[in-house]
């Protein structure tokens, strides 16, 4: 950096006891928000849930009977995200759907291995087969014709 270079930066620096961000940061919207609604001791206990807590919340649901989704899904202090997970594997057992325990599975222990068995006339493909004489030479002899 030269001196004049140098020299030009040093107006644009801060000033001491000068903020970069007069307004400050920006308040938490959602945070307001929740303080307008919920009275000081419910906003207390709506601490956002941990991973470790989501995944204990996912697996409970994957094993629990339907009475106790139930009641996991009518109590008032069951976190939201835990009452929706009751509320959907509730539903799709009424339906006979298992789409929401599918997908709770497949998050806490991977999709399954799916193989897919791909074949022609009984053999795999991909594996080379040896021509016969004659299908060499008719082989040949359409090449010759298309050239």
């Amino acid at each position: 950096m030269t001196a004049s270079q140098l020299a030009n930066t040093q107006a644009h620096k801060w000033q001491k006891g000068h903020s970069g961000n007069p307004k400050g940061r920006p308040k938490d919207r959602v945070k307001e928000l929740l303080k307008t609604i919920l009275p000081k001791s419910r906003l207390r206990r709506s601490e956002a849930l941990t991973m470790d807590e989501i995944n204990t919340i996912e697996r409970m649901i994957l094993s629990l009977e339907l009475a106790d989704l139930q009641l996991l899904a009518k109590t008032d202090e069951t976190p939201a995200y835990a009452k929706s997970l009751a509320m959907a594997a509730i539903i799709d057992m009424k339906n006979g759907k298992t789409t929401t325990m599918d997908r709770l599975r497949d998050r806490q222990y991977g999709t399954a291995k799916q193989s897919i068995d791909v074949t022609s006339d009984g053999k795999p493909i991909g594996q080379p087969r040896q021509l016969t004489t004659e299908e060499a030479k008719e082989l040949i002899r359409q090449l010759n014709d298309e050239y």
